[in-house]
């Protein structure tokens, strides 16, 4: 549709064009390691169904949809138990896991001007590992982040954490684990130093929320995480993840209710109704929220724990096959089912191409501190079956495998008039486009090319082509 319909179009019209758009969808069918988080065809109709049945509660008064509280307190009376809080402790739904960190760090923010209102620069203490959303919610609400250096197995370094504290910490960050290595941090440790200097703890679960407890129903040595380590004040988990709700369902959970209100935020200064909101929204959707009641209700905690072993199975058998190859190198071993890893002399990227080709979607990630490029893989229930036809391709992907390339200095020489404030606006994003071979917002199938180039690119000059890509891609 390229502007305001003239006149209404029919049903099987409108159905008609969305399957088309979402025909060149990545697909939940098994062959992608990345983005994907499906139970399978039963629960995902129970979400839809529900999803469909709650999209008229908003949550922005639950005295006028008394539903939005029931739904809102079964999730977070789930996930309270889920992480083992003691009594008093409190939780709200939340659109994802940005907005659940954002909300975290606002608490953070706001509980430390009331305590300490001589503040004028709060800091966090974030490892470099840590997801971006908290660099989001940083330069959104002023809050200055601390690089926190990390050990060989790119956990959270003590010995730095404490070497960098100063009086005006408000807030540390650990990581259950971190995305791209799937590693715990040192949570204990973390929580005791924030405890000892009156600072808050946050805990991001966002991806292992919904899979260590079950892991470690299994047996399994999960590091300590949840609101059992004293210190932790709030924690964020994603039910939209390993919980298997729909996109834009997420948990925030609070160790008590002094700290939930300073994540609220009221306003009677204006004409209309006075405002009270736990979250960053006004009107409040709760279709996501309650299709993920409805999926922990379906599938119970044997059911999760039935699926969070076979997704480790699946993660067993793949770390053994890049262990088994000397041309790969796995970056950590994983507390989890997500891991990465890299090649010792061949061309990564070339290798995420070869992959694709033969039908896999994974995830090149570029090159940052301590962390190589490497390639990331996301186990869910719908690829752990295909986890042993994964390995024997990713082995006869290796065959040939030519040494790592350079991008063309060209393109390089290029892409460094961004930097330039004079040059910079002359550079035509359309040409950049062209040049790169992305055409309608889509990658050429062979990428490698590109991923060499973002590779190479400072981190800043990386931040500038994406907001150059994305701004494109809906200009």
């Amino acid at each position: 549709m390229s502007g305001f319909p003239s006149t209404g179009q029919s049903r099987a019209s409108i159905n008609a064009s969305l399957a088309d758009a979402r025909s060149r969808d990545l697909k939940a069918d098994g062959r992608a390691f990345a983005f994907i988080y499906d139970a399978g065809g039963e629960t995902r109709e129970l979400a839809r169904e529900t999803y469909s049945a709650c999209m008229s509660i908003n949550g922005l008064d639950p005295t006028a949809y008394p539903s939005a509280r029931t739904l809102e307190l079964g999730l977070v009376g789930a996930c309270l138990e889920l992480m083992r809080a003691s009594e008093g402790a409190v939780g709200t739904a939340t659109a994802g896991g940005t907005e659940s960190v954002m909300l975290a760090v606002k608490a953070a923010r706001d509980h430390a001007k009331k305590a300490r209102p001589e503040l004028l620069r709060p800091k966090m203490l974030l490892p470099v590992t840590a997801h971006a959303c908290f660099h989001k919610a940083a330069h959104y609400l002023g809050v200055e982040i601390v690089p926190v250096a990390v050990d060989a197995t790119f956990r959270a370094s003590l010995e730095d954490l404490r070497s960098q504290w100063t009086d005006d910490v408000i807030l540390v960050v650990g990581s259950a684990p971190s995305y791209a290595h799937g590693v715990v941090d040192p949570i204990e440790g973390m929580a005791q130093l924030a405890r000892e200097h009156g600072a808050l703890m946050h805990v991001d679960a966002c991806v292992g929320g919904l899979v260590l407890p079950f892991l470690r129903d299994l047996g399994m040595p999960v590091p300590a995480f949840d609101f059992r380590v004293e210190g932790v004040t709030s924690m964020s988990l994603d039910l939209h993840k390993y919980g298997f709700a729909p996109k834009g369902s997420s948990m925030l959970l609070m160790r008590d209710r002094a700290l939930r209100d300073a994540q609220y935020y009221a306003c009677a200064t204006w004409t209309g109704y006075t405002i009270v909101n736990s979250t960053t929204l006004g009107s409040k959707s709760l279709a996501a929220a309650g299709a993920a009641l409805a999926v922990i209700s379906h599938l119970g905690r044997d059911g999760y724990v039935r699926l969070a072993r076979a997704m480790w199975e699946a993660t067993a058998l793949l770390v053994a096959a890049v262990k088994a190859r000397p041309e790969l190198r796995l970056l950590a071993e994983p507390d989890m089912n997500l891991f990465a890893f890299t090649t010792t002399d061949g061309d990564l990227f070339e290798l995420a191409d070869r992959l694709a080709e033969c039908g896999w979607h994974v995830q090149p990630t570029y090159g940052y501190g301590p962390s190589p490029a490497h390639i990331h893989l996301t186990i869910d229930p719908t690829n752990a079956p295909n986890a042993a036809e994964f390995a024997r391709d990713l082995e006869s992907c290796l065959v040939g495998l030519p040494a790592r390339m350079e991008p063309p200095q060209e393109v390089v020489a290029m892409l460094a008039l961004l930097g330039d404030e004079a040059n910079g606006a002359a550079l035509e994003p359309a040409m950049l486009m062209a040049s790169l071979g992305i055409k309608d917002g889509v990658l050429p199938a062979r990428a490698a090319a590109i991923h060499r180039i973002l590779d190479a690119a400072s981190p800043s000059l990386r931040e500038q082509l994406m907001v150059l890509f994305i701004g494109e891609l809906f200009a």
